[in-house]
């Protein structure tokens, strides 16, 4: 059995190459260490020692995973020394020089692209009066102004936009509801969207228009039965009995309706105890 190691002694901190021998020395420890554990079986009557193995095992671990973290700490403090020294005497300088190199060309390229801005729009502002529109903004033109377009690239790009506002104000203006469309495409700037939602709206309203009319039909004409009954019951035909002063009076009239509101009908005369007569036609 190979000598226990002392780890605590071997694992130092001293320069890399140093430290690369004590892990090959206790790399060939670990290996003694665990070279029968794929061969040693687990039995009722060995668990435990099996167990106290396992135990030393880890622990063997434990112990030299705490050490390789303080290796790292003292490995680390000289680079950390190093990395904050670079930081005050070099980085921070060179980042805030060139803070200050960038702060100045941009600003003039803001003042460059504020020129093609100015150019542009006042094309965009000549081009609407000539158009003879006057609700387009200029921001709603989408452009994007950069140092690499050309002015005459983004005239284009306006030219476009405003003959599309133009030729959209054509279509609408040979729509039924023009003024409406226009009022919702000064909105939106979508020629279809606003026409077909004006003409859905008008369909809607035609919609409500009849079925209001077709309800007012069905109430008049409950209306006119109401006062045919009434006029009935105001002028019966016959007199028959009188019971406790109170007159029995007949009438006599026809009834239509679906089978259903019959069948109601007559349940509701059984039920009132009506003396009623059924005739057959």
């Amino acid at each position: 059995m190979q000598e226990k190691l002392n780890i605590n002694e071997i694992i130092k901190v001293e320069q890399l190459p140093k430290v690369f021998e004590q892990l090959e020395l206790i790399g060939a420890y670990v290996d003694e260490q665990v070279k029968d554990v794929d061969q040693l079986k687990c039995t009722e009557e060995n668990k435990q020692e099996v167990k106290n193995r396992r135990t030393e095992i880890n622990n063997m671990l434990t112990l030299i995973d705490t050490k390789r973290k303080e290796i790292k700490k003292k490995i680390n403090e000289p680079y950390d020394l190093f990395n904050k020294k670079y930081e005050e005497t070099v980085k921070i300088k060179l980042e805030n020089a060139s803070k200050l190199l960038t702060d100045k060309i941009n600003k003039i390229e803001d003042e460059q692209k504020l020129v093609k801005r100015n150019a542009v729009e006042k094309y965009f502002n000549e081009y609407c009066q000539f158009l003879k529109v006057d609700f387009v903004k200029f921001e709603q033109v989408g452009l994007n102004i950069t140092l690499g377009i050309s002015d005459k690239k983004l005239q284009e790009q306006t030219k476009d936009f405003l003959d599309k506002v133009n030729d959209d104000l054509t279509l609408i203006d040979s729509q039924e509801h023009k003024e409406e469309i226009l009022i919702e495409y000064k909105k939106n700037l979508n020629a279809s969207q606003s026409i077909t939602m004006i003409v859905n709206r008008y369909k809607e309203l035609e919609e409500m228009k009849k079925k209001q009319e077709e309800l007012k039909q069905v109430k008049e004409a409950e209306k006119e039965n109401v006062q045919r009954v009434e006029q009935v019951l105001s002028a019966p035909t016959k007199i028959e009995i009188k019971t406790n002063d109170e007159e029995i009076l007949q009438i006599a009239f026809s009834v239509r309706g679906t089978r259903e509101k019959l069948k109601e009908l007559v349940q509701f005369l059984k039920e009132r105890e009506y003396d009623y007569e059924q005739c057959n036609n």
